[in-house]
């Protein structure tokens, strides 16, 4: 059996800032520093321990890993699979009142998930790609994981891999335990995510 740790980065400048996220490659804030230390306080408590890191290459993630690789003396592995799904498109690090003057018919339909707006990257592309990415992990890992990735890649696993499909989003800094036994995945935890009511 295999635990797996799922982690959403923490709060990242464009949170702050009100702006597009998807592919901006934007930093943590101390705030999301500081939680990530905290919660890399937390992991370092668990049992069973992960064994190795993963995570997007994105700042945002980057960053969460590397604090919490720091406190458990682990290395970190980028994957660049694991990235954000570029959903926003043209609207990307654009604040929101910038995108609803500039493009008024497109901020509508970036907050639908299954639209894809100009510039955007498919659903169906971005879960094919994080599919991919988790599925490589799982073969290459020895031993407990952790991965530190985006809101999106939580979607991916809960409808996708996990079948939850009035799964809705997780908060910064969320954790889920995940277990793996025989190719099978089970979601062992729900600390940090919201559910359709």
């Amino acid at each position: 059996m295999k635990t797996i740790y799922l982690v959403r980065h923490g709060e990242a400048l464009d949170d702050i800032e009100d702006r597009y996220g998807g592919w901006s490659d934007d930093p943590l804030t101390e705030k999301g520093r500081q939680t990530a230390r905290e919660l890399a306080e937390e992991i370092a408590n668990l049992s069973p321990k992960p064994k190795e890191i993963y995570t997007s290459s994105f700042k945002r993630a980057a960053e969460t890993a590397e604090i919490i690789g720091k406190a458990l003396k682990l290395a970190v592995v980028m994957v660049e699979d694991l990235k954000e799904r570029n959903r926003c498109g043209v609207l990307t690090s654009l604040t929101r009142t910038e995108a609803k003057s500039k493009y008024p018919d497109l901020t509508e339909k970036v907050e639908d998930y299954s639209q894809t707006i100009t510039g955007a990257e498919t659903y169906e592309y971005y879960r094919d790609r994080v599919l991919r990415a988790f599925d490589k992990i799982l073969k290459e890992a020895d031993g407990d994981i952790l991965i530190v990735a985006h809101g999106g890649t939580f979607r991916v696993v809960m409808w996708e891999i996990l079948g939850k499909p009035d799964y809705k989003e997780a908060d910064l800094h969320a954790v889920v335990i995940i277990e793996e036994e025989n190719g099978s995945l089970t979601l062992k935890n729900s600390k940090g995510l919201h559910f359709k009511s």
